[in-house]
């Protein structure tokens, strides 16, 4: 049986004592543009959930935050071409967001006569996983190679590997994704051989021959931000800033792409790794790709995708409105009514399905621990 709702413990922005009920709700997407009940409702999510064939790649998040201060507008897919070719374009609409994205087939970096570089298609392509392995973003491990050396001759280091992954900070590790393509530091002949270039772009911060370069390694930050719909690592940047420990490069302020685009807030930039400083930023709850958190939404929005849908190259669906009603314990037998807000709107064209997952928090007297939280009573009812 699903595991469909459940009562935690947690804390409001002002560091006051909350008890949240989280409800979750799998819908059908219908070819009409309609969401029906599915018949099989997703269990609630306690753990992360990481990617079994590709090492480091975040697959989902966690249900249970007590508090997340946007929704989170996640799409686990595939652009699609009607014909192979080398290039086309997709987007997501829901509510007042939408993200529209470059896509490339497989390219490569030549270096033409003089010193000027070319990128140049190696194939045609019908489809792309909209997976941030495929974004812009990787590891320069040319570069990284006498960082590499050094810690490898530690004798300290000798066995931390195996608890620890000490290069995962490295500079020539692209701090917003890790795992993606293009990022280079040294354009040694080697490095340029080896180099894919991202399938998937922002058409507003297009990677060219001109800037594709990383001259600075400390200033990463002005390269492109890597764009995508799956969740987004909690340990890359910005997200892991919003945690409050992370180190602000020098130089990072409000002009960095992130804040510009108003797809994240200033606060991440005071972040900082003294415990004596640092403060926990909500934000770090929302797991969302940049671009795709929303202020509240409520449900009832029309959303679009086009070159997403398998079936379909425009595909327009409107978010089921039934809305949960959701009272939390009060103690001494009573239940208290709160206000839900819809915390996560998981899209999945692939399987036709629709996960909603709702929050209704009010206040508490003292954190619980699970052991009292299992037995203290709570009500979700939809309408």
């Amino acid at each position: 049986m699903s595991h469909t709702s459940q009562q935690i413990s947690g804390l409001n922005k002002k560091g006051k004592h909350i008890l949240s009920v989280i409800a979750k709700r799998t819908y059908q997407i219908n070819l009409n543009g309609s969401c029906t009940l599915h018949e099989d409702q997703e269990s609630i999510i306690e753990d992360y959930v990481m990617n079994e064939e590709i090492d480091g790649l975040f697959e989902q998040d966690i249900d249970v935050y007590p508090l997340k201060p946007m929704t989170d507008v996640v799409l686990k897919g595939k652009a699609r071409s009607i014909k192979e070719v080398e290039n086309f374009s997709a987007s997501i609409e829901i509510g007042k967001l939408g993200m529209h994205y470059s896509i490339f087939a497989d390219r490569k970096v030549y270096k033409a006569e003089g010193k000027e570089y070319l990128f140049q298609y190696e194939n045609k392509i019908s489809e792309i996983p909209l997976s941030y392995t495929h974004a812009y973003g990787g590891k320069d491990l040319d570069a990284e190679k006498s960082l590499r050396d050094i810690i490898e001759a530690e004798e300290s280091f000798k066995y931390t590997s195996e608890v620890l992954d000490i290069l995962a900070g490295s500079p020539y590790r692209y701090p917003r994704n890790p795992l993606g393509k293009g990022y280079i530091v040294e354009p040694t002949e080697s490095t340029l051989a080896s180099l894919e270039l991202p399938n998937i772009e922002n058409p507003y911060q297009l990677l060219s021959p001109e800037n594709f370069i990383c001259k600075n390694v400390l200033e990463w930050y002005k390269m492109p931000v890597p764009v995508c719909t799956d969740w987004l690592h909690p340990g890359w940047f910005p997200r892991v800033a919003y945690f409050g420990s992370y180190t602000i490069p020098e130089g990072m302020d409000e002009n960095i792409s992130e804040i510009k685009n108003k797809w994240a807030s200033e606060s991440l930039l005071n972040s900082n790794p003294d415990p004596n400083v640092s403060v926990l930023d909500f934000r770090a709850c929302n797991g969302a790709s940049l671009g795709l958190q929303s202020n509240h939404l409520t449900g009832g929005q029309q959303c679009r995708l086009v070159n997403i849908h398998p079936q379909k190259q425009e595909f327009v669906f409107t978010i089921p409105k039934e809305i949960p009603i959701i009272k939390i314990d009060g103690r001494n037998g009573k239940l208290i009514n709160t206000d839900p807000v819809l915390q996560t709107i998981l899209i999945e064209p692939e399987l036709n399905r629709l996960t909603l997952v709702w929050r209704g928090s009010g206040k508490a007297l003292r954190p619980y621990a699970p052991s009292e939280l299992a037995n203290m009573p709570y009500e979700v009812s939809w309408r």
